[in-house]
């Protein structure tokens, strides 16, 4: 059975979340969708992308500041599977957008799972001259092995030293050599990597022309 078979979904907090909304909007052409097509099926799958105040429903259960959704392909199996090795799994109600559940990482992150209603989603990412794709999910944990050996062991990621790489077919380049990839990885909570940021997560946008859209965003005033 497979079981997590590419990211669904990442989501934030945010004091501000229409201005920051509209920020990445401007400056960085990201909407609220990534498109992707599966590896093996070439099946048209997105990944959603949002920005919530502190005290939005997805947050429901935890304190952390990001939450992470994992597209799976049978949720209902899958949530027998987690409870026949000791994991709370918690669903919810079902909607036009498929069917979710949650659970729980050791590190108090929450676990969304979400099976595909299989339904298309017009919406795209944006202006795809700028951000194209989701590139990578990194965020702080007090345990970076325990983690990884969870989610190897309950979500199937394929775990190695640095994290997992989560293969997906860029829309727009069907006819690539290789697939596109997503890094995931946990980190140390005293990890320099993400200085100067003191946020909890990072997340890395795959673009078209780094050099291009530098000079643009500098026209922008961004630093």
């Amino acid at each position: 059975m497979k079981r997590a078979i590419g990211m669904g979904g990442i989501f934030f907090k945010a004091k501000d979340p229409k201005s920051l909304k509209a920020w990445y909007k401007n400056h960085l052409g990201i909407d609220n969708l990534f498109h992707w097509l599966g590896v093996d099926d070439k099946k048209p799958r997105y990944t959603v992308w949002n920005i919530f105040p502190a005290s939005a429903e997805i947050f429901k259960g935890t304190d952390k500041d990001c939450v992470i959704n994992y597209c799976v392909d049978d949720l209902g199996l899958l949530t027998k599977t987690l409870q026949a090795e000791g994991l709370a799994v918690h669903t919810t109600d079902a909607d036009e957008n498929g069917k979710f559940g949650y659970t729980f990482d050791p590190g108090g992150n929450k676990v969304v799972l979400w099976e595909p209603s299989g339904k298309s989603a017009m919406s795209f990412a944006g202006n795809l001259d700028r951000v194209t794709g989701l590139g990578g999910v990194f965020f702080k944990t007090e345990n970076v092995e325990k983690i990884k050996e969870w989610y190897g062991k309950h979500l199937g990621l394929p775990v190695a030293a640095y994290g997992a790489s989560l293969p997906w077919i860029d829309p727009n380049h069907t006819d690539a050599a290789a697939p596109a990839l997503t890094a995931w990885s946990p980190f140390k909570s005293d990890t320099k990597y993400f200085a100067p940021s003191e946020k909890s997560f990072m997340f890395n946008y795959r673009v078209k022309n780094l050099a291009e859209l530098l000079k643009q965003l500098k026209a922008e005033d961004v630093q």
